[in-house]
């Protein structure tokens, strides 16, 4: 065998050896949806929301308190890439402070934002985004009364009255992002979502005083670090498929 046949020979080799990898991965590629266009290709949803589970790192004072709570938000799509977000928080926990009733006060906070979220579209079941928020924050200091209240003839509802003993309200903006995972057409599951947000909280009356403990204090800004992961939908839809896989 001469140079020229040995070369022609180590090539058909290399290209039999790679026979079975090429359909293998072309099988697993297109399962994982990873590569080509798809028909979804140029299709986006029209809006989405989110529910989910939230907890609240927020500034107390000279402490800093974790609140668990929920966190939901919904969304325009204004572009393929661009979301316009209306994102609502709330999380709650006790307090040491006890009020001239012998309750003890629990802190809710609160979060309204809106703002612009840049959601990075691919051909993977992945989504990262990353948003800038801006708007209303809230901490109330609710005291129960200690009065019950049932209501209902079958399925008996029953709750204990609470009054505000003590409001902070102020400016808030957030930056922040996370990571979503589709596992249906409609349905993603939002492993982690972190936000940065940043409040300027004034108390509403400075003559409250309760028995024992007492209100934080306030000096500034607060840093404030809230985590949530939960559940998103998608409905509608904008844009339109491939011209290549337009259905006919």
């Amino acid at each position: 065998m001469d140079s020229g046949e040995r070369i022609l020979f180590a090539i058909a080799s290399r290209l039999w050896a790679a026979v079975p990898v090429i359909p293998l991965a072309a099988v697993i590629c297109l399962l994982a949806g990873i590569c080509g266009p798809t028909a979804s290709a140029q299709v986006y949803p029209l809006g989405e929301g989110y529910m989910g589970f939230s907890l609240y790192n927020n500034e107390y004072g000279t402490i800093r308190h974790n609140s668990p709570g929920l966190q939901f938000d919904v969304g325009y799509n204004a572009a393929r890439y661009l979301r316009l977000v209306a994102d609502f928080g709330a999380q709650f926990h006790s307090t040491s402070i006890v009020w001239t009733n012998g309750k003890k006060a629990e802190a809710d906070s609160y979060q309204v934002l809106f703002g612009p979220e840049l959601r990075m579209r691919n051909r993977t079941r992945l989504t990262p985004f990353v948003h800038g928020l801006a708007g209303l924050a809230v901490r109330s200091y609710v005291v129960p009364t200690g009065n019950w209240i049932c209501s209902g003839s079958f399925f008996l509802n029953c709750y204990q009255e609470t009054f505000s003993a003590a409001r902070e309200v102020g400016f808030a903006w957030a930056g922040g992002g996370g990571l979503e995972w589709s596992v249906h057409p409609s349905v993603s599951v939002r492993l982690i979502q972190f936000d940065f947000v940043r409040t300027k909280l004034s108390r509403d009356n400075l003559n409250f005083s309760p028995v024992q403990g007492q209100f934080p204090t306030l000096n500034g800004w607060q840093d404030n670090y809230r985590f949530s992961f939960g559940i998103a939908f998608r409905f509608g839809e904008k844009g339109e498929a491939h011209p290549r896989y337009r259905t006919r």
